[in-house]
């Protein structure tokens, strides 16, 4: 590998004091032309390794050291790029969102945000939010929350707004009133100041509600209590 390196370079050099200069003497010149051939005669080989065996086309080469995205990543790629919109951190807006697909924010966003689709918060909201499904994921919102299907809230997440949806899984801290469809499901560290309406409640330990909670289908009549209840004492 050192010859034919050395040899390279030295084609090189004479070719150069030839273009600079010209030959200094017919030894020379014959010693350039004898590199030159060289050179030539080894590109020629690589380029009938490249060549079909049926024709004269050359075709590239299937090179597996050559690196490549993993399927998985593309799909990703493609699936963010086509049905999602995405506000990356940093990222600062004023005024309204609307759209037709998924929205995915990681930056801050100064109005509302309204879509048919999915809607992921992982930054800071001012403004209302609505979408088929809400995930509040180490967020801070100031501003009303409503989806037709569920809403998921962590424990980083701090709301200052109603919240309205098909259910709701809470683990933040919320400043103003729920009222849910479904099931409302308040874990260990879920702050709620304000009133809880749903069909179904669970409240894990650890959960603080500061408020009134209605549970009801909306199918319970009027229950009529007579004026003098029985002594339950005797």
């Amino acid at each position: 590998m050192e010859t034919g390196f050395s040899t390279q370079n030295q084609g090189f050099t004479h070719m150069i004091k030839r273009i600079w200069n010209g030959p200094e003497d017919e030894e020379d010149s014959a010693k350039v032309k004898n590199m030159d051939m060289q050179e030539h005669s080894y590109d020629m080989r690589g380029i009938n390794e490249d060549r079909l065996e049926n024709g004269n086309r050359p075709f590239r080469r299937d090179y597996s050291q050559q690196k490549q995205i993993p399927q998985q990543d593309m799909r990703n790629f493609e699936t963010s790029s086509v049905n999602a919109t995405i506000i990356s951190k940093g990222t600062v807006i004023n005024g309204n969102i609307k759209s037709d697909g998924d929205i995915e924010m990681y930056g801050s966003v100064s109005g509302s945000i309204e879509t048919t689709g999915r809607v992921k918060i992982n930054g800071k909201q001012i403004g209302d939010v609505q979408g088929s499904s809400v995930d509040l994921m180490d967020c801070t919102v100031r501003g009303n929350i409503s989806a037709s299907d569920s809403i998921v809230v962590d424990s980083n997440s701090v709301i200052v707004g109603d919240i309205k949806g098909g259910s709701l899984t809470f683990d933040g801290k919320l400043k103003g009133n729920v009222h849910v469809m479904g099931n409302v499901n308040l874990q260990g560290n879920a702050v709620i100041i304000g009133d809880v309406t749903s069909t179904t409640i669970t409240v894990e330990s650890g959960a603080r509600l500061q408020g009134s909670i209605q549970v009801s289908d909306g199918s319970i009549d009027d229950v009529d209590l007579p004026d003098d209840l029985p002594d339950t004492n005797n």
